[in-house]
């Protein structure tokens, strides 16, 4: 394999007219760091015209994966499927906030049973009336309510009484099949609705991290930055699943840290996940204030080939396993043969940050229209995007905006990775 990486000439500086003034409130100042189209998911009218363009994609979206449900229901015998998990409803019902208890939680407010020919949502008094107005309006389901207060499994043993039903775990004491792990490769081929809100959430969440490490100062905390980072995230529909602020060297020691109080005074690398729509996509940068010294620039430049070797070799069919040797030589080519032994090396991402881990043996096959977020960290620094593969090649999602870049060339094809950006 022949892999290497050019610093010289590709930096791209960050234009003048993109600074920001050294007073007041700095989130309120980064009104040109946003989407320049509003992306907030709009709220669903329930007495809309169900040909109303958003409503109709969304309507197919749900029909293309009732198919999906009722050929895995025909594949392994079942004759029906009960979901619970609230990234579980999100994704069959394309989109719909259906969670509960809290922002990043994993049970939904309400329960789906899927047979071959009908879908119904079953929910309390209480959730019903926003569920079918707000989230599910237009898309075909029936409702099967319940009083708040009665036990919830029951009214779902009633409608999937004596038949073989698949679950997504939520009902761990019910007589029937635990079959998240499949549901997650179902779920994890992303329809043509989903590649479509996943581009337009990678853009908004990447706008909202760099506009983060542009405008923060010195001598504040981690913490100081997930707020400014999260204020702008909400602002946009997105909601922050995973936000890591990692200040000076912290990153060596500790490389799944979360924010603390601790001030920065150097540099700081910045991992986010985001939802929207149900969907998430993950993106990492790294900001210094002054010169990078030759020891960080040196790790980031590993860190990005091995980025951009698992990139260009994630490929549909290709399984994770002989991608995960790839990136293991890059290492060991460069004297770090242990490095990807200290942390998560990533994962298949989509309704889930973490649908399919990435470990070193895996068999599992990547698929068509797979999301990726392969994060590999040397020391203090980390490169990932998230990027989408299909038979014509790959997408990244998160492409760095107005930011430093690296170029890596792999087999000949040269591949972009995010550099740090130096104030």
């Amino acid at each position: 394999m022949s892999t290497e990486i050019h610093l010289g000439g590709l930096t791209l500086p960050i234009p003048d007219d993109l600074d920001f003034p050294e007073f007041g409130d700095r989130v309120l100042h980064t009104a040109g760091d946003r989407p320049n189209t509003d992306t907030l998911p709009v709220l669903s009218d329930p007495a809309a015209d169900h040909l109303d363009p958003q409503l109709a994609a969304r309507r197919t979206d749900v029909e293309e994966k009732h198919r999906r449900v009722a050929a895995f229901l025909d594949q392994n015998g079942y004759d029906g499927m009960v979901l619970g998990r609230a990234d579980s409803l999100a994704w069959f019902t394309s989109g719909g906030d259906l969670g509960q208890y809290s922002l990043g939680g994993d049970l939904g407010a309400a329960f789906l049973f899927v047979n071959r020919h009908s879908r119904a949502v079953i929910c309390d008094n209480v959730q019903s009336a926003r569920i079918f107005e707000e989230e599910v309006a237009g898309l075909g389901f029936q409702l099967k309510e319940r009083p708040w207060h009665d036990d919830p499994s029951r009214a779902v043993s009633e409608i999937a009484h004596n038949k073989k039903i698949a679950t997504d775990g939520t009902l761990p004491t019910s007589p029937w099949t635990d079959e998240l792990t499949r549901l997650r490769a179902l779920r994890s081929s992303l329809t043509k609705l989903d590649r479509q809100r996943m581009r337009e959430l990678g853009r908004t969440l990447t706008l909202s991290v760099e506009a983060t490490c542009r405008n923060f100062h010195p001598g504040e905390t981690e913490a100081d930055v997930a707020g400014h980072l999260a204020h702008r995230l909400l602002r946009e529909g997105v909601v922050p699943v995973d936000l890591r602020v990692a200040g000076d060297d912290r990153l060596a020691r500790y490389r799944q840290l979360t924010f603390k109080s601790a001030p920065i005074h150097e540099r700081a690398t910045i991992t986010a996940v985001g939802r929207r729509h149900g969907l998430c996509a993950a993106v990492t940068r790294i900001v210094s204030f002054g010169a990078v010294n030759k020891q960080v620039r040196a790790a980031h430049g590993l860190a990005a080939m091995v980025d951009a070797t698992c990139i260009y070799f994630s490929r549909p069919g290709e399984s994770i396993g002989g991608v995960f040797r790839r990136a293991r030589r890059i290492f060991e080519k460069f004297d770090h043969a242990d490095e990807w032994a200290l942390d998560y090396q990533g994962s298949v991402i989509a309704y889930s940050p973490r649908e399919i881990p990435f470990l070193p043996e895996s068999p599992v096959a990547l698929g068509p229209d797979n999301a990726l977020r392969w994060s590999p960290s040397v020391g203090p620094t980390r490169s990932e995007d998230t990027v989408v593969i299909d038979p014509r090649g790959y997408e990244v999602i998160t492409e760095a905006q107005v930011w430093p870049k690296l170029e890596v060339v792999v087999k000949g094809f040269p591949i972009l990775r995010p550099g740090i950006l130096e104030r």
